[in-house]
């Protein structure tokens, strides 16, 4: 996930850092420069270490480095604050102990939810429905070597992380210890429950997923209507909800189309999962 949160034009500003709130006069006397450049120094090590994790990550990042539309960097924004809300996105995109340590905490509980997943299915295999699935022989080795890498190379180098910030935070300031603390075990506490995408977030944040994967089909398509129409495909009338919905998420995001109305004739293709 460090695509959606390091970029140079991305949600968290990796360049500066700051204390959690705007220091006084009185408070600019007692914190020196010496102390902001040894944050500014810790935390973007630590930042740097995260973004490494992609290289480690079963999935290549989908998403171009130029030329995206503004509505996708917007809805990336929307699919963090959803990730990470002990981060509190969109109040601020410096980065500060408590909400690096809230993206950390907030990872690794993600982590344990999906291990703590896995091996349920492990001990009922009988109770996974694959009736319906179509795999080609191609799919599911390609699959196995996904969950190997993620077994194997994303979940231990998380962890290292995770360790190296915890351990890390012992030789800064009280202050910045304090609310590194604070922000991990928040963060952490905040497991997710249930299963599939429907555990994170609020109530869109499926439909924001499912558009993040696919935004270049949705780049694509000709009205409100026609997304409308695409998501409810997709997802399912009881998940999307009304075209009034659809037209809200658009306005959150700033996603605009050619002409509005009603869909054209064009048969909608359902993106392979």
């Amino acid at each position: 996930m460090s695509n959606l949160i390091w970029q140079d034009d991305g949600v968290i500003n990796i360049t500066e850092s700051q204390s959690e709130s705007e220091p006084t006069a009185s408070q600019n006397q007692d914190c020196s420069v010496d102390e902001a450049q040894d944050r500014q120094q810790w935390l973007k090590g630590l930042a740097e270490e995260y973004i490494k994790l992609e290289s480690a990550m079963p999935v290549l990042n989908f998403l171009p480095d130029t030329d995206c539309p503004v509505w996708v960097k917007t809805l990336e924004r929307e699919i963090g604050s959803a990730i990470f809300p002990t981060a509190k996105l969109k109040e601020g995109t410096d980065l500060t102990p408590r909400r690096f340590a809230a993206i950390i905490g907030h990872q690794c509980a993600v982590t344990v939810w999906l291990l703590e997943w896995f091996n349920g299915l492990m001990k009922k295999p009988e109770s996974i429905d694959d009736s319906k699935l179509t795999l080609t022989p191609e799919e599911i080795e390609k699959g196995a070597a996904a969950l190997k890498k993620l077994l194997g190379e994303w979940i231990p180098a998380l962890w290292e992380l995770a360790k190296t910030a915890l351990s890390s935070c012992v030789d800064q300031s009280f202050e910045d210890m304090n609310q590194f603390l604070q922000g991990f075990s928040t963060a952490f506490a905040q497991k997710p429950t249930g299963q599939g995408c429907g555990s994170f977030g609020n109530s869109a944040f499926e439909i924001y997923h499912f558009m993040l994967m696919h935004w270049r089909v949705v780049d694509g398509l000709e009205s409100v209507r026609h997304l409308h129409d695409f998501l409810v495909k997709v997802c399912g009338p009881h998940r999307v909800g009304e075209l009034k919905r659809t037209e809200k998420i658009c306005q959150r995001i700033g996603l605009s189309f050619r002409t509005p109305g009603r869909p054209s004739k064009t048969k909608i293709q359902t993106p392979a999962a």
